[in-house]
């Protein structure tokens, strides 16, 4: 799992059917600073704290078998390493 915060979402020309009306989100790995577009399945909003599940757990989450990484939790609050960036 990750834990990420949204930073922006991305837009598609063309999907699978199976994808169709979801949205895609950008999500920074709060750890390491990466960003992966992961599957909306929760509605939320850039500025968030989620949890993106990958592999087989997010095609499994989305019906779909070609998603690797899908939003599955919205978090209110977490103890650990700060952001990348942050000042302590």
């Amino acid at each position: 799992m990750i834990l990420g915060q949204i930073v922006g979402r991305a837009w598609s020309d063309r999907q699978l059917p199976a994808l169709a009306g979801r949205r895609f989100l950008l999500v920074r790995d709060v750890t390491d600073g990466r960003t992966t577009v992961a599957v909306d399945l929760l509605d939320v909003g850039i500025g968030a704290t989620v949890l993106v599940t990958t592999d087989d757990a997010a095609a499994a989450a989305c019906g779909v078998s070609s998603v690797d990484a899908a939003v599955v939790a919205l978090v209110s609050n977490y103890d650990g390493a700060p952001e990348p960036g942050a000042v302590r």
